[in-house]
């Protein structure tokens, strides 16, 4: 490859860096806030949206973020089949963190009511910043 079509791609890539950022970012903030306002109350407040955040920013980044570059390649501003494999992957996501986490080799998880909540809140939001952020 020459060397200055090696520049052009690292040049294209450096471009949309900063967008991943703030989709990831939005995402995390978002989701976390959801999470404190349905599950601590205020009593959480802006502590418990930080910490989750720096939680949530471990399974969006191994998840989400590589989706999202793939999605990116033919963008589709609020795709309904976009948003359909982020709920995949993000039901695949919830249960996989939830299994690792809790130790838990049993499917009790799939019967839970907050797995679906959470996966599909997380879908939502991330499908939401990522058209909003990326999405052409």
């Amino acid at each position: 490859m020459e060397l200055w079509k090696l520049s052009e791609k690292v040049s294209k890539v450096s471009d949309v860096i900063p967008y991943y950022f703030f989709s990831l970012v939005s995402s995390c903030l978002s989701l976390s806030t959801v999470m404190v306002i349905f599950t601590g109350g205020p009593s959480w407040g802006l502590p418990g949206i930080i910490i989750f955040s720096f939680y949530l920013v471990i399974p969006y980044l191994l998840f989400a973020v590589p989706v999202q570059v793939h999605f990116n390649k033919q963008p589709k501003k609020f795709s309904l089949i976009y948003f359909c494999l982020y709920i995949l992957f993000s039901l695949l996501t919830v249960f996989i963190f939830s299994w690792v986490l809790n130790f838990d080799v049993s499917m009790d998880v799939l019967t839970t009511k907050n797995y679906y909540v959470l996966s599909l809140s997380a879908a939502i939001i991330f499908w939401f910043w990522d058209s909003v952020f990326l999405q052409k």
